[in-house]
């Protein structure tokens, strides 16, 4: 959930992204994580990881004998991860770059997969989804997350006033994170996940509110925008961000309402066909005749 494309944003104009890790990204992971229900010594593949909200509270969850791959596309994100890693002295976590709908399963495939359902999975969230089930083995975990259905809806106007000065066309543009706004009621979310054939569901509603502040409102300003800033160059991309952020302080808001809601389910174990009752396997000197397949 964490922004993914840095392309926009201009060197050193995060006044402060470890603060707003501390604000919104890490407790949005600490949820997921603690919604996941991890195992000591589970493999986990953390989808679209950033700078490991996600993968550092699963890897502490897991223990030394687990392993996280957290997997992204953007390196700068990765080094940050890794050094966040690193500073808590855990080894079991691996920051991988890397097309995660290009990625392989281990051998056996992970027992989770957690990620969340923006950014890289707003054009196809349906179809990114499929390819990500087919790295869990059978009876693993599927743990995703999706901002409420409210959560910065208040914003919307003034993040298309914000954008209107240097994309005239901005004012109908459909709100940032649309395509994914009909998933933000816990009963939409889990018809959206039995829907990819997922079993034992359950969706948890995470109430989160940011504090309205100077140094968290241009970096949260990616949060709310989604794509709608790429391709601007760096000069507008910063003068969108400071306009958001200056008309938020004159409104004179105190918290911006960032919940979101986690979402498990557990992939269908693969069983042998019943056999007719009374029915003998076919026997080859009292084995059978071929090799018994195992699954699960």
């Amino acid at each position: 959930m964490e922004p993914h494309d840095e392309a926009a944003r201009p060197a050193g104009d995060e006044e402060n992204p470890d603060r707003l890790f501390s604000a919104l990204w890490s407790p949005i992971g600490m949820a997921a994580v603690s919604a996941a229900r991890l195992r000591p010594g589970a493999r986990v593949l953390n989808a679209w990881c950033g700078t490991g909200a996600f993968a550092i509270p699963a890897a502490e969850q897991v223990g030394p004998l687990g392993v996280i791959d957290a997997v992204d596309m953007a390196e700068p994100l990765l080094e940050r991860g890794r050094a966040k890693a690193a500073l808590l002295g855990l080894a079991n976590v691996r920051f991988l770059r890397g097309d995660v709908l290009d990625w392989p399963a281990p051998r056996g495939g992970y027992d989770t997969v957690v990620c969340a359902l923006d950014g890289p999975l707003v054009s196809d969230a349906a179809a990114a989804t499929e390819r990500l089930l087919r790295l869990i083995r059978p009876g693993g975990r599927m743990t995703v997350t999706a901002w409420a259905r409210d959560a910065f809806v208040p914003l919307t106007e003034v993040a298309q006033a914000a954008l209107a000065p240097e994309r005239p066309g901005a004012v109908d543009a459909p709100p940032p994170g649309d395509p994914l706004r009909p998933l933000g009621t816990p009963q939409a979310l889990r018809h959206w996940l039995a829907a990819r054939s997922l079993s034992f569901i359950d969706v948890q509603y995470v109430p989160l509110v940011v504090p309205c502040d100077p140094e968290l409102l241009r970096p949260l300003a990616d949060v709310v925008f989604g794509g709608l800033l790429d391709g601007l160059p760096t000069a507008a991309a910063t003068r969108v961000r400071r306009r958001f952020s200056d008309r938020l302080l004159a409104e004179g808001r105190d918290v911006i309402d960032a919940s979101v809601l986690v979402g498990t389910g557990t992939v269908p174990r693969v069983t042998l066909p019943r056999r007719p009752r009374g029915a003998r396997p076919l026997t080859t000197a009292g084995r059978p005749a071929g090799p018994v397949p195992q699954f699960g």
